[in-house]
């Protein structure tokens, strides 16, 4: 970055020194609301919720410490959440009904290997008929509310996901870095101060 900006000015491009792409993209009202609900205040962590919050695609986060997984369940426990995992006897039932009624969604421990019925979710292949959406899983039309938004979340440190998934999904690494850690551990510091 410092050869960047050092090669932008030796060619007369103005730059602004020390600037952080997350300042442009969300304002500190809104970062301030995440921290109340749990994200952590780290520049990585900002950088992702970010990419939950205004990405087209659902998010897959990988999430070894579970600090997106927290983060998520504070910020849409209000909204009625459902949780669920891919091994639930009763996981489609959920899926649809959280289709169906808007719910948001948070779909826990994936693995590496993620079933194909959720393509159609994945794809947002969502078709209007009459004055109701619908979706088609596999052999079923769904009902389909604008209001769904699906979470996913897997534990795995080092997960090999398919480049098709990678293709569907915003897969984010909420994995915690050194640096992280250490901004996470001052904010909490400043915290514990201000109280």
């Amino acid at each position: 970055v410092k050869k960047f900006y050092g090669d932008c000015r030796d060619k007369g491009v103005p730059v602004t020194e020390g600037l952080r792409v997350s300042t442009f993209l969300v304002d500190q009202g809104t970062i301030g609301d995440w921290t109340l609900e749990g994200l952590p205040t780290d520049e990585l962590s900002i950088q992702n919720g970010i990419m939950v919050t205004r990405s087209q695609k659902w998010p897959l986060m990988i999430d070894p410490q579970s600090q997106g997984l927290g983060w998520i369940k504070s910020r849409e426990g209000k909204n009625s959440l459902k949780i669920t995992n891919l091994l639930e006897k009763r996981f489609r039932n959920v899926l649809e009904d959280a289709m169906a009624f808007g719910n948001p969604l948070m779909i826990e421990n994936v693995i590496e290997d993620i079933d194909p019925v959720l393509d159609p979710v994945f794809n947002k292949e969502i078709q209007r008929k009459g004055r109701s959406l619908i979706i088609q899983l596999s052999d079923k039309e769904c009902e389909y509310s604008e209001a769904f938004s699906l979470f996913l979340c897997s534990k795995l440190a080092n997960p090999h996901f398919t480049p098709e998934l990678f293709a569907q999904l915003t897969v984010i690494n909420f994995t915690v870095t050194m640096g992280g850690l250490e901004q996470q551990l001052l904010g909490r510091v400043l915290q514990k101060e201000r109280a």
